[in-house]
């Protein structure tokens, strides 16, 4: 009875499955979810057609079959209609409430765009009380470029003070900067002595300096615009800072705008050490920092805390018997890192090509000097002699276009930068770079790209011949 009843089962299943897929009159319906929504669907079509599809011009009529469409579960196809509905009648209200539309202020938006407009029209209030919103909390207008530097307001002696986070902590503990070093009253006595603090013990400046020479330990210096970690000796660093500061200065001279007030310090590296130079240098991915690495002893390096752009440069023994000529040469080394880490860590709404950037620090390494006017020429000389022996100058028409970093290039970028600073310009050239000027003083450097075009046009027409005649005046 058991094997038979088994049998009976198995036959059964066998004859539903047959049942199910046979293609016979007599097959079996296999019941799903999808027969209701389909036919929910051809209705809806139906429906559609009868109030003209997508020619309708009844915005009553169509808004009833949206609702219709929204009651049977049609919701894609319930907003769709809906959308139509409001090009037909902008102001159909029903519809506007379904989409999630509300009207403010005589239009129609959505809660996310009512709140943005909610949003504009506060700034635009508090703007005219001179305020600014920063993460959340209304500022004085003035302050808020230095908050999104990362500045604090603190008061020191009665006056206003913006400072980074490291000088109030070092400002609230009661220590003040003395040649360069954050120091406390204690340390301050034995700085004028000449002892330096490192470790637990005081030491002589030459002890300091040998303890300083690992770049795990380096000098850490602070001038009034730059600061410096440098392995170099003290004295060069107290040097390098007063060059640096300069530099600073000077770019801003030849971009013809003011320095800012309180602006955040420039963040400079100058190591003696080739290895330490290259372990640095690892970091580089900027193609352009890449080839002054190797070709020019400096590049520009991410700080991956702040995002601020440092100045890196390598301390270069041109001659073990000449120590005096090492630091001069070394110090345009610094000249060069401050001016490219300043520029590049400008916001520019209109970008300056690399030729004029470099240029500048050329410029203010091989043909410029802060404190000494007899040695410029013969520095400048000596570049372009230099220039000579890596080719010669390369036809403006070709250096512009295809601008890229080698010697030829750093050395000629730099006489063209001297040549418009220093330069007797013809009229056309001297209009074309006062609008470059111009333009870096314009709200988001409007016109800038443009305006280097047309120095660039104006140097190649009218510049070649007198670029030529101005390095034969410098080199006399």
């Amino acid at each position: 009875m058991k094997l038979a009843l088994v049998l009976v089962m198995r036959l059964s299943a066998a004859a539903w499955t047959a049942a199910l897929f046979a293609g016979s009159e007599n097959a079996i319906a296999a019941p799903g979810p999808m027969t209701a929504s389909q036919d929910a669907k051809a209705e809806l079509e139906k429906k559609y057609a009868a109030v003209g599809g997508a020619d309708c011009k009844d915005a009553g009529a169509l808004f009833q079959v949206a609702l219709w469409a929204d009651q049977n579960n049609l919701k894609t196809d319930s907003k769709r209609l809906l959308r139509q509905v409001i090009k037909i009648d902008p102001d159909h209200a029903e519809s506007r409430a379904l989409l999630g539309y509300e009207k403010y202020q005589g239009k129609w938006y959505t809660k996310r765009e009512i709140e943005r407009e909610k949003a504009k029209a506060e700034e635009a209030e508090r703007a005219k009380l001179g305020l600014k919103k920063w993460k959340g909390e209304w500022v004085p207008a003035e302050d808020y470029e230095k908050l999104e530097k990362g500045l604090v307001k603190i008061e020191v002696d009665g006056q206003t003070k913006w400072v980074t986070p490291v000088e109030k902590e070092r400002i609230d503990k009661g220590m003040s900067l003395y040649n360069g070093q954050w120091v406390t009253a204690e340390e301050l006595e034995h700085l004028k002595k000449g002892e330096f603090k490192v470790g637990e013990k005081w030491l002589s400046q030459s002890e300091a300096d040998k303890a300083h020479a690992d770049y795990a330990s380096a000098w850490e210096l602070e001038g009034d615009l730059c600061t410096l970690t440098t392995t170099c000796n003290y004295a060069f660093g107290q040097e390098a800072l007063r060059h640096a500061d300069a530099s600073v200065k000077q770019v801003y001279k030849m971009l013809d705008v003011p320095l800012p007030k309180d602006a955040v310090k420039i963040n400079l590296i100058m190591v003696k050490d080739l290895s330490d130079y290259q372990q640095l240098g690892q970091a580089v991915q900027d193609s352009n920092d890449a080839a002054l690495s190797s070709t020019w002893s400096t590049f520009i390096l991410s700080d991956q805390n702040t995002g601020r752009q440092v100045g890196v440069s390598l301390y270069e023994v041109l001659d073990e018997r000449n120590p005096k000529g090492n630091d001069v040469f070394s110090l345009g080394h610094v000249r060069f890192a401050a001016a490219s880490a300043v520029l590049r860590n400008m916001t520019f709404g209109e970008t300056p090509p690399v030729w004029f950037t470099v240029g500048i620090a050329s410029y203010l390494e091989r043909y410029w000097h802060p404190f000494s006017s007899d040695g410029i020429k013969k520095l400048a000389a000596w570049s372009l002699d230099s220039l000579t022996k890596e080719g010669g100058t390369l036809q403006l028409k070709s250096f512009f276009d295809s601008f890229a970093v080698t010697r030829q290039s750093v050395l000629q970028s730099g006489l063209v930068l001297s040549y418009l600073q220093n330069g007797t310009l013809g009229p056309k050239v001297q209009e074309s770079w006062k609008k470059c000027q111009e333009a870096f003083k314009a709200a988001k450097q409007k016109g800038l790209e443009k305006d280097f075009v047309r120095l660039e046009q104006q140097l190649q027409k009218d510049g070649e011949k007198e670029l030529d005649a101005y390095a034969n005046s410098v080199r006399g």
